[in-house]
């Protein structure tokens, strides 16, 4: 019985005074008084408690819970990153800028699954350590610091790799590894769910803004959208695409409640854009409702679906504005209340024409569409310019206000002015 039992613990070194003598965290901690070691490893355990509890409510708030941001780790990882390659992207060329911010949202899922990953093995590492090595059995080879000790045992535990050179043999780490192998698994089965539910959304996206840009003449021409749908002096679908629009755009906001990662998936074609979308579907209402001859498209004017449309575009982006806290981050542009008012000018004039030429009637009384035209601008822009700009996009390349092939061309380049 004596050659076995000193075999064995020559095999595992267990928590005996040879062992003690042998590891220098024993050592010390045999020369401190109990109280002392019981302060140390509440310490220790309440410190790991708190970085776990810090994680799973980010999980929660993250992917569990709707409700328009991530959790703090997310929230301060997503728009940090973000904030930082945007400065750098406004700096170089409208080609480029897209392309840099286009690599930003597939790097923040990973490195938000490797951050939760990380803080999940220090959380139970610092359970650990103040136990390591009495409370477990480590065989001879695998002797290291107690610190690297807890947090290999914790990264092979998270894991579920678990080579065996290091174990838990008392009944309380035993019960925290099982924990922790099930947080693992847990972790990861929600990291791929939350992954194929935020590219589905995406693909969602990409589909709703494409058919906006077929039916505006492949760019940001909203009178081409609306001469589209009129056919043989009479209009055609186009009070039931404002239904379909309003519908996708419900969901739209839904996905980026859901799933506020969305926001930093930045399309390097503008038109696939959300702010994109956001501009046609308002700008669509603007001109029907002052453009159109409210007598003889009586109709169409007063529709409720171009109602709906247009109170569902602008719920979405003062909630997307709230969600990213922009309203109070981000100033008015610098453009003179003159220059503004004529861009718009011209722009409502540049409708009218298209209109006219397309056979459409228009109202008689030019000032007074003027008017609500302007009125209709000026409850919006300020809130979509920025949304576009903090999202990485000129206010031209997504309104065409200036110059409409500016906003078709996604290579050309602006010339200032």
């Amino acid at each position: 019985m004596r050659n076995a039992d000193f075999g064995l613990r020559n095999e595992l070194r267990l928590p005996d005074t040879q062992s003690a003598i042998g590891n220098p965290q024993s050592a010390i901690l045999d020369g401190l008084r109990p109280d002392t070691i019981f302060v140390r490893t509440a310490i220790f355990t309440a410190l790991g408690l708190g970085v776990l509890f810090l994680v799973v409510y980010d999980v929660y708030a993250t992917i569990l819970h709707a409700r328009g941001q991530s959790g703090p780790i997310g929230e301060s990882l997503n728009r940090t990153l973000w904030r930082l390659i945007r400065a750098i992207a406004f700096k170089l060329s409208r080609r480029r800028r897209h392309r840099l911010l286009n690599a930003v949202g597939p790097l923040l899922l990973p490195l938000l699954v490797i951050a939760f990953i990380f803080l999940f093995i220090v959380g139970f590492a610092l359970i650990y350590y103040p136990r390591m090595p009495e409370q477990f059995a480590i065989q001879p080879g695998a002797q290291s610091p107690p610190w690297i000790e807890s947090v290999y045992f914790s990264g092979l535990t998270l894991t579920t790799v678990g080579y065996g050179d290091i174990a838990p043999h008392t009944t309380a780490m035993r019960i925290v590894s099982l924990l922790e192998s099930a947080s693992g698994f847990a972790l990861i089965s929600l990291a791929i769910t939350y992954l194929v539910a935020v590219y589905r959304a995406l693909e969602r996206k990409r589909a709703v803004a494409l058919s906006f840009y077929h039916q505006a003449e492949e760019g940001a021409n909203v009178a081409a959208f609306i001469v589209f749908h009129y056919v043989g002096g009479r209009f055609y679908s186009l009070v039931e695409t404002m239904r379909v629009a309003s519908h996708d755009l419900q969901e739209l906001q839904e996905s980026h409640v859901e799933h506020p990662v969305i926001h930093y998936f930045h399309p390097i074609q503008v038109y696939k854009s959300l702010p994109r979308v956001l501009f046609l579907s308002l700008e669509i209402c603007a001109v029907i409702r002052s453009c159109l001859d409210d007598e003889e498209y009586a109709v169409t004017c007063n529709h409720p679906d171009v109602r709906t449309l247009e109170a569902t575009s602008r719920h979405m982006l003062t909630q997307l504005l709230e969600a990213l806290e922009l309203e109070r981050r981000f100033k008015r542009r610098n453009e003179a209340p003159f220059e503004e008012s004529r861009r718009w000018k011209t722009r409502f004039n540049q409708h009218l024409q298209q209109l006219q030429d397309a056979g459409i009637k228009v109202r008689s009384d030019r000032a007074a569409a003027w008017e609500f035209y302007r009125g209709r601008r000026e409850e919006w822009e300020t809130q979509l310019h920025r949304f576009s700009s903090y999202l990485g996009y000129e206010w031209d390349e997504i309104t065409g206000d200036r110059d409409l092939l500016y906003a078709a061309d996604e290579e050309m380049e602006a010339t200032g002015g």
